[in-house]
């Protein structure tokens, strides 16, 4: 995969997260309120955040040899999950009483991993 068809595919997939959180932040004003909402929009903002992180990162070894690919592959998941618990962490102290609402912002990022599968598996067919 070329550097171009990497960034146009990490882009497509930060686009599709955040239409999804939008979604997910527009349900939960309307049946539970603004600070509901805000609380899915803070979830869905830290994949998002981590997704671009990542895609940022793997960007540079687009191209290298197989083993830099893996190796960098790895580092980014570990800065990941670091960043993850750390961005959790603060998002949970501000919005404590509405974690739930957290956890469904976060979620709809990762629906939009399964999504991008779909979309790959279709293109290979």
């Amino acid at each position: 995969m070329s550097e171009a068809q990497f960034a146009k595919t990490v882009v497509w997939l930060l686009r599709v997260q955040a239409i999804l959180v939008g979604l997910v932040g527009l349900a939960f004003l309307v049946l539970g309120g603004q600070s509901h909402a805000l609380a899915a929009l803070a979830g869905g903002a830290i994949g998002i955040v981590l997704t671009a992180v990542v895609g940022l990162r793997m960007t540079i070894s687009v191209g290298n040899q197989h083993e830099q690919v893996v190796r960098r592959f790895y580092r980014a998941m570990m800065l990941k999950l670091a960043l993850a618990a750390f961005l959790f962490v603060v998002v949970a102290r501000w919005f404590a009483p509405w974690f739930g609402p957290i956890l469904i912002g976060y979620c709809a990022t990762v629906l939009a991993y399964w999504i991008a599968l779909w979309r790959l598996r279709s293109s290979d067919g």
